[in-house]
């Protein structure tokens, strides 16, 4: 049994936006009503009177009154206002959790207007019926089925995206996941800014840098909005226009690496890249914007679910010294950022720096598995730098 995600547009009318909107509205009131309480007693706790812990099951049998003592709850679906505190739940099951594994912990805020933006049908309240989506307390929304939806239907989240409405539905597909395919091809992937990614077989694709092309339209549409009075409408309207600009930079970010990750589960059967750990390196205030303009986690993911559906194989490996190792002889030659080609002083192999350390990375792994490397060699031969463009690198032009 398997669980997969269709995301579609929804068309509201103008009631129909107003109802999502004061459903959304109810659902934060009731999470920062939720959050409140559990703080308070989080206070309590400390004092003699009271050792009991508010639970979600204790929250949740407290509906029924809370609906009796605030109308406004009454015209949201039972089971949406369950969904809100099994969340405020899972936040501090998380936040706990963080605490426990010496993490950064991050203590569940109170949400504003701004920043809640989705509830969730846990079961039942919302089927399809033709073209549109009929929604308990909403009505019958104008629905884009740009793709056919298989399997059955468990919970169904409607989704908030600054002034675009969407539906996401979670299907369970009973068919098990494909069978692994045998291995005939096999690929390093060392990730990078420029390179965006460089392949064992010394391809090479460079980065689209969507933020770097929209950050003057960005920084223009940021100053406007530090003018506008605060709290005024002038300022809202500013502002969607600022998290517009926000959601076409990522909305391209997202379409290049779904193409990006397709051809490379496409082209090959067992695909490994590092393990990097990102957050740490965002850290460097002269590379931070850079690494999450590539968002190298969004590719690995992608790549990674993609390879799953189609039966391949993603793995990781620990970065440490790919770089610096030379992938012919094994011995270290330090080298920093600047430097862009290995020069190895031993065996005389010089190699792109960033090539070198995909082999490196491929190697690793093949060795855990007990092969070599000559064993799975790439498919395709050397190919030469190419620009990118929105469109993803064809790996098999070369």
């Amino acid at each position: 049994m398997m669980l997969r995600t269709y995301k579609y547009r929804l068309e509201p009318n103008k009631e129909q936006k107003e109802k999502l909107e004061a459903t959304l509205d109810t659902c934060r009131h009731l999470c920062n009503n939720a959050l409140g309480r559990r703080k308070l007693q989080a206070e309590l706790y400390r004092l003699p009177i009271t050792k009991q812990w508010i639970t979600v099951e204790n929250q949740i049998n407290a509906l029924p009154k809370q609906k009796q003592d605030n109308e406004y709850l009454s015209n949201v679906h039972s089971q949406i206002l369950q969904d809100v505190l099994r969340r405020v739940n899972k936040s501090f099951t998380n936040f706990f959790r963080r605490v426990k594994n010496h993490e950064q912990p991050g203590y569940p805020r109170f949400k504003g207007s701004n920043r809640y933006n989705s509830f969730t049908y846990p079961q039942t309240g919302f089927k399809i019926v033709g073209k549109k989506l009929e929604l308990s307390h909403v009505g019958k929304v104008n629905i884009k089925i740009h793709r056919s939806l298989t399997g059955k239907l468990k919970t169904c989240t409607i989704k908030r995206d600054i002034d675009v409405w969407y539906a996401c539905f979670s299907v369970k597909i009973d068919d098990s996941l494909p069978e692994k395919k045998v291995i005939k091809s096999a690929v390093g992937i060392d990730v990078g800014i420029n390179p965006l990614v460089a392949l064992s077989n010394k391809e090479k694709t460079k980065p689209p840098k969507f933020l770097q092309q929209s950050e003057h339209k960005l920084a223009k549409e940021q100053r406007k909005l530090s003018r506008k009075q605060k709290e005024s409408h002038n300022r809202n309207r500013q502002r969607i226009k600022v998290a517009k600009v926000h959601r076409r930079i990522k909305q391209q970010r997202m379409d290049f690496h779904h193409k990006l990750s397709r051809e490379l589960v496409v082209q090959y059967d067992f695909i490994t890249f590092e393990n990097l750990k990102i957050k740490n390196m965002i850290r460097n205030h002269h590379l931070s914007k850079s690494i999450s303009d590539v968002s190298w986690n969004m590719l690995q993911s992608f790549t990674a679910y993609k390879a799953e559906w189609a039966g391949k194989v993603v793995t990781f490996v620990d970065p440490k010294n790919t770089s610096q190792e030379c992938s012919s002889c094994g011995k270290i030659v330090k080298k920093n950022l600047s430097i862009k080609v290995h020069n190895c002083p031993y065996c005389g192999l010089v190699l792109n720096r960033h090539v070198n350390a995909a082999i490196n990375i491929l190697k690793r792994v093949l060795i855990k598995v007990g092969l070599g490397y000559t064993d799975l060699m790439p498919v395709r031969g050397l190919a030469q730098d190419t620009p990118m463009t929105q469109e993803a690198h064809d790996f098999s032009r070369g």
